[in-house]
């Protein structure tokens, strides 16, 4: 099996790091870990993620805003625009953006037959249907964000930080439901500012997790008369809506959240005062920039470890294979093979692993001699001559990485209590 990784060594070294009681531990949260979470479609067909992913989102800010009376005629302007810059078919990252670059060119003129009014529109009234998309609440109180809030409240080591290019208001909901406090760099409370400083340079409590939101959320806003950043749902509490997708130079004020964040994560990733964990999930390592941000200080720190888990097959990240057999403290577990140590092989069970073992996080794979109803078997430890049993991974998903979570703390939830 030279030429395999171990399902079940794998299991273990997970829980280790999970486990340990002098790590440090981060979390890296990406669009897939709302789509782990199934909810039923309005018209009664089935269900749907509670938030849908960046394809689904890009349609629905396209359908929404090419209906629109006010914004079509700008918008198809702007969509033609990208196609002729080679973005024929634009996610909703790459649609914000390039408004931003031309808003940026535009000054008190027109860029590309669009305005300068028409572009602020257009950035409003995207932002606007993305915040109306992504403000969901949780169903519930036992989602995977639930299960990572509860680990964090039982975690020893502080601080406890979480990543997210999320712009929604999920892992908030969870520790505020679970009354575990976190902070996420604003102060206050009629009106949360952003406070550098407090980020920077004030300690807290050691029982506090750490909330950076990379990308911004759609309760930050930007006032354009006092250039203040707050914390609200109020649109009068600020014009514009703090949502970044990407690193391009907004100016200053603006850019000031995005660089904290991002410094905040290179931050963990460096210390060398204490062993570093960070586990990504639901991220695809598409955005270029804050892989180059990872890779970068892992490079600084070896001792560092980062734990990929990806939902689909390694096929559909060849970005992330590339650095992980360029970087050895960056492990990538895909459904079907995993990069270990620059390694990369495909998942195979010794014969006699018992599937109990595998605690949901992997399944084997059936063969021709199982039956069609039955899962397949662990074979007898004596059966030498068997051949051993390809698997898949399922921690990639971030509803099995929750239930993964709650098992190792042996947390009950009460639809198994029965209560």
């Amino acid at each position: 099996m030279d030429d395999s990784h171990d399902p079940l060594q794998c299991i273990k070294q997970l829980r280790q790091t999970l486990a340990a009681d002098k790590l440090s531990l981060g979390f890296l949260l990406g669009a897939g870990c709302p789509c782990a979470i199934r909810v039923p479609r309005s018209n009664g067909d089935g269900d749907a993620p509670l938030i849908p992913d960046l394809a689904g989102l890009t349609r629905i800010v396209v359908s929404e805003i090419s209906r629109s009376t006010e914004y079509k005629a700008p918008f198809n302007t702007l969509m033609a625009v990208l196609n002729e810059d080679k973005y024929p078919d634009p996610n909703v990252e790459i649609i914000l953006s390039r408004i931003r670059t031309l808003r940026e060119a535009a000054g008190n003129a027109k860029v590309r037959n669009l305005s300068a009014k028409e572009l602020d529109d257009l950035d409003r009234e995207v932002c606007q249907v993305i915040s109306k998309t992504v403000a969901c609440d949780l169903p519930g109180d036992n989602t995977p964000y639930h299960s990572l809030a509860r680990m964090a409240g039982r975690h020893p080591v502080p601080p406890f930080e979480i990543f997210t290019t999320n712009y929604d208001l999920l892992t908030e909901q969870a520790f505020e439901s679970l009354r575990l406090p976190f902070f996420d760099g604003f102060i206050g409370s009629s009106r949360p500012y952003f406070d550098q400083r407090a980020i920077e340079d004030d300690p807290l409590p050691p029982r506090w997790s750490l909330l950076w939101k990379l990308h911004g959320s759609i309760h930050w806003r930007f006032n354009n008369a006092s250039r203040a950043i707050t914390r609200s749902r109020e649109q009068s509490d600020g014009q514009e809506l703090l949502i970044h997708p990407s690193h391009r130079k907004y100016d200053e004020s603006r850019r000031m959240p995005y660089l904290v964040m991002v410094d905040r994560l290179k931050g963990f990733l460096r210390n060398q005062k204490q062993p570093v964990a960070l586990f990504v999930i639901g991220h695809s390592f598409s955005d270029e920039h804050l892989n180059e941000t990872i890779v970068e200080s892992l490079k600084a720190n070896a001792s560092a470890a980062c734990f990929a888990l990806q939902y689909d097959n390694m096929a559909k990240y060849p970005m992330l294979a590339a650095l992980a057999k360029a970087e050895a403290n960056l492990t990538v577990l895909a459904r079907d093979v995993a990069i270990i140590r620059r390694r990369e092989a495909q998942w195979l069970a010794r014969p006699s692993t018992d599937i109990a073992a595998f605690g949901g996080a992997f399944e084997l794979i059936k063969t021709e001699s199982d039956t069609a109803d039955e899962p397949a078997a662990p074979q007898s430890p004596d059966e030498d001559t068997e051949t051993p049993r390809p698997c898949r991974f399922h921690l990639g998903d971030f509803a099995r990485f929750g239930a993964f979570l709650d098992d190792l703390a042996g947390y009950v939830t009460p639809s198994e209590t029965g209560t």
